[in-house]
């Protein structure tokens, strides 16, 4: 009975460590969750100096000689603080950081959330198309490798049975 306690506890820690979100508790605090990514477009003069969460893909990094611009397609963030897969976006903005961030490890495609306070828009261009970007200072920021990946959710994998490229029944013992 006291090893399945001791198994239970090990495996419940386990559990709670994995489940970690990728944006740190101290900067999750006082967020409005009702200030969502289209309100921020309709009014963003309104919300400046306001903490907020956002997160999407990678577009471009530019290195600025007063910090780096992070141009990112916006997509919404899920429970776990992941950005959701798919197609639809809210469209596009720019996380600032002061200091320098290695373009080829912010690259292209790869996904992003972060924390930070709205400075305001910036005018830009969507290729030759003229764009407001709106524009949050970063403050923390963390990189996902893939973002149509939720690394809580990996199926057929977790299954013990699965066995890819293989035409037999699941059962562990037959090859």
């Amino acid at each position: 009975m006291k090893n399945l306690l001791q198994i239970t506890i090990l495996f419940s820690l386990i559990g709670f460590v994995g489940c970690a979100h990728p944006v740190s508790e101290e900067m999750r605090k006082g967020l409005d969750p009702a200030l969502t990514f289209e309100r921020l477009l309709e009014t963003p003069e309104e919300f400046i100096g306001k903490r907020v969460m956002l997160g999407g893909a990678i577009v471009e990094t530019r290195v600025l000689p007063n910090g780096t611009e992070i141009e990112i397609v916006q997509k919404e963030i899920d429970f776990t603080g992941y950005p959701k897969a798919g197609n639809e976006t809210g469209g596009r903005f720019i996380f600032f950081n002061k200091g320098f961030l290695e373009p080829e490890i912010y690259s292209k495609g790869r996904g992003v959330t972060g924390v930070g306070k709205i400075r305001g828009t910036q005018i830009g261009k969507v290729g030759e198309r003229p764009y407001e970007f709106l524009v949050i200072e970063a403050e923390e920021l963390k990189l996902l490798d893939d973002i149509e990946r939720n690394p809580y959710f990996y199926p057929p994998y977790w299954d013990p049975w699965y066995r890819p490229h293989s035409y037999a029944p699941y059962w562990p013992y037959y090859q």
